[in-house]
């Protein structure tokens, strides 16, 4: 098994299927890890952009598997406020000697350079426009715990893919592991690469895929003028939910945007699966987790 977790690349799909395994077995001990090594090991969470939930589940994940968790949250009150760089300062960290590094940052750091630099696996918690591998690992595990068989998932990315790490992640992980993506949305959000199925509007996407994975519209990305170009018709509300009832998975990997990509009222759709994305999220990363401090 690979000890970092930067995207797939390294990772084979019985890698994979054996991390999902590991999740459920995790889940169903609804206990803290049952380890020796109480409190010895220590984690250090470097998250350089803001986060809820990837944070607190990998800090959840990091108590719950007995790991002291160390958090940097932000540049704000930090060397980094002085002029250092992000890799120095995630070298010095890594010089304290922790067992594990959970890094969230943007594209000024090059996550697959600095795994060369240190000695210890990194965990990447969302980097850039890169890549979220747990991200899309709690999604597949959220539709393995309904039911739902790898090669028969058909998800379609809604919205804003082209600056998602999300989607990014999903096209990677769906080559490992087989199961089908397609997006949808406004051209210029879309990805440019020719391999990617395009679906014109809501509409079609519900009648390729079983899942919609609504992405959040990156309002820090854009100007206004795009926010209001041609949106409407990717939105999602109940009444679109309705007909597709008995077929599909409404998802969003958070945080949502209510009133852009989709309506408030979509909270009483009966397969809403939002919430328990992130609570798969605590098993994948307490999984991940096990797995590279094995």
């Amino acid at each position: 098994m690979p000890n970092s977790l930067i995207d797939f690349r390294d990772w084979s799909p019985t890698d994979l299927e054996k991390l999902f395994d590991l999740s459920f077995h995790i889940e169903k001990e609804k206990s803290v890890s049952s380890s020796g090594n109480h409190l010895l090991r220590t984690a250090a969470l470097l998250f350089f952009e803001p986060s809820t939930r990837t944070r607190i589940s990998f800090e959840s994940a990091c108590h719950r598997e007995q790991i002291s968790a160390t958090v940097l949250s932000g540049k704000s009150g930090t060397s980094l406020e002085k002029g250092e760089t992000l890799e120095d300062t995630v070298l010095n960290i890594a010089a304290m000697e922790p067992d594990v590094l959970i890094i969230r940052s943007g594209s000024e750091l090059d996550l697959h350079q600095l795994r060369q630099k240190v000695s210890q696996p990194i965990l990447n918690g969302g980097w850039g426009t890169h890549s979220h591998p747990t991200q899309a690992l709690l999604d597949i595990r959220t539709l393995l715990k309904r039911g739902q068989k790898i090669s028969d998932i058909r998800i379609v990315l809604v919205g804003d893919v082209k600056y998602s790490r999300v989607a990014h992640s999903h096209f990677e992980l769906s080559r490992k592991l087989g199961y089908q993506v397609a997006v949808c949305g406004p051209r210029e959000f879309l990805p440019s690469q020719s391999d990617v199925t395009v679906l014109e509007d809501i509409k079609s996407a519900m009648e390729w895929g079983n899942v919609l994975m609504m992405l959040r519209f990156q309002l820090e990305r854009h100007q206004q003028t795009h926010r209001q170009n041609d949106w409407e018709k990717y939105q999602i509300n109940l009444q679109k939910l309705k007909a597709w009832q008995e077929k599909g998975w409404l998802m969003h990997p958070g945080p949502i945007n209510y009133g852009i990509e989709m309506d408030r009222d979509v909270e009483s759709y009966p397969k809403n699966l939002i919430f328990e994305q992130v609570n798969s999220g605590l098993w994948i990363r307490r999984a991940c987790l096990r797995t590279v401090l094995k």
